[in-house]
């Protein structure tokens, strides 16, 4: 009667015995899938990490590029030369691509604020006396005055009709030294003298150098 029932004890020990194995072992397994989970987790948030420092690290050359640039631009704007306009004219100036007017018969220009001066509009024919007057900007307005005695052509000329207090052309200074006239034409009344306008313009028209 003993051996059954130490039977049936040894039978429902060794079966407890497997029961607490088999969860041990579940156990483990889920403690292992954890730590992988976790290991998995740190792994990705270090990768992550390297890579923002990555990203970081290029920002930070990248804004450290730009200035740079920006430097080497400057630096290039500074070693720019600016040459600077003349601000006091005076004196001789003759036509660039007329040089042969050694003796100023018609292509020269006689930069004077203190009196008149003479332009010639056509070469050994036509001349008028002029004045000229600083205006803003470096600029030089010229004005008709009357017409030369010595002219041998243009008595035809409504001369006494030509404003006198409108500019005929313009002086602008160069940075090279050199100086433009720029051709208006004579007007009436404020209004361009048609029959007129190129009076003078091929022959005065054009940039000057001190002679």
């Amino acid at each position: 009667m003993k051996a059954p029932i130490i039977t049936l004890l040894i039978c429902t020990l060794f079966l407890t015995s497997c029961k607490d194995s088999t969860n041990s072992e579940n156990e483990s397994l889920e403690n292992s899938s954890i730590d992988k989970n976790i290991n998995y987790n740190t792994a990705s948030e270090e990768d992550n990490s390297e890579e923002n420092n990555q990203r970081s690290k290029s920002e930070t050359i990248d804004s450290e590029i730009d200035p740079s640039i920006e430097n080497s631009s400057s630096e290039k704007s500074d070693n720019t030369i600016i040459e600077k306009p003349i601000t006091n004219l005076s004196g001789n100036f003759i036509k660039i691509g007329d040089e042969m007017d050694n003796s100023c018969s018609c292509y020269c220009l006689d930069v004077n604020y203190n009196g008149n001066s003479e332009l010639c509009l056509t070469p050994s024919k036509m001349y008028i006396d002029i004045r000229m007057v600083k205006a803003s900007n470096n600029l030089t307005n010229i004005f008709l005055v009357a017409p030369s005695s010595k002219n041998t052509e243009g008595k035809d000329i409504p001369w006494a009709k030509f404003d006198k207090n409108t500019p005929i052309a313009t002086i602008t200074p160069k940075g090279n030294g050199e100086i433009e006239l720029d051709w208006l034409g004579f007007t009436m009344n404020g209004d361009l003298a048609i029959d007129y306008a190129i009076l003078g313009k091929k022959t005065l028209e054009g940039n000057y150098k001190k002679k």
